[in-house]
């Protein structure tokens, strides 16, 4: 849960300092508001997931591995990859132009290292007995 959590405050950070950056170039315009709410709704609904992972949901960590394992990983990675393919540096890649480019990378990497841990844990031997324990209880109520 700890790793799970910290991801998803890696991702708030990363969003203020695009945010900052943002507004140090450009100002706020409404599609950055709009950005900015989509992403507290997924923050939200990600610590939703994390408690009821943490509770013993099944549920909740199927969808932990679709929501932030598969599709939010790639909306990290992907796009990374791709500018490395166009003969981007990393740093550039993985942090962006901005004034925030090192502590972005910083942050990023970190949150993809915590998303790919807390993955791999999930389905350690002690999280599938802790699983099959909740089962195995609200089977017999």
């Amino acid at each position: 849960m700890l790793l799970w959590a910290t991801a998803v405050t890696a991702g708030v950070i990363e969003t203020v300092l695009a945010v900052a950056d943002i507004a140090r170039e450009s100002g706020l315009d409404t599609g950055v508001w709009m950005n900015i709410g989509l992403r507290s709704l997924v923050y939200v609904g990600a610590l939703v997931l994390i408690v009821n992972f943490s509770r013993g949901r099944r549920w909740a960590r199927m969808s932990l591995v679709a929501l932030l394992s598969v599709i939010g990983m790639a909306a990290m990675a992907v796009p990374a990859a791709m500018e490395l393919a166009t003969g981007e540096s990393f740093l550039t890649a993985v942090g962006g132009d901005g004034e925030f480019t090192m502590a972005f990378a910083i942050v990023r990497l970190t949150h993809i290292a915590t998303v790919a841990l807390a993955t791999a844990l999930m389905f350690s031997a002690s999280a599938n007995r802790y699983f099959a324990k909740r089962g195995d209880r609200l089977a017999a109520a």
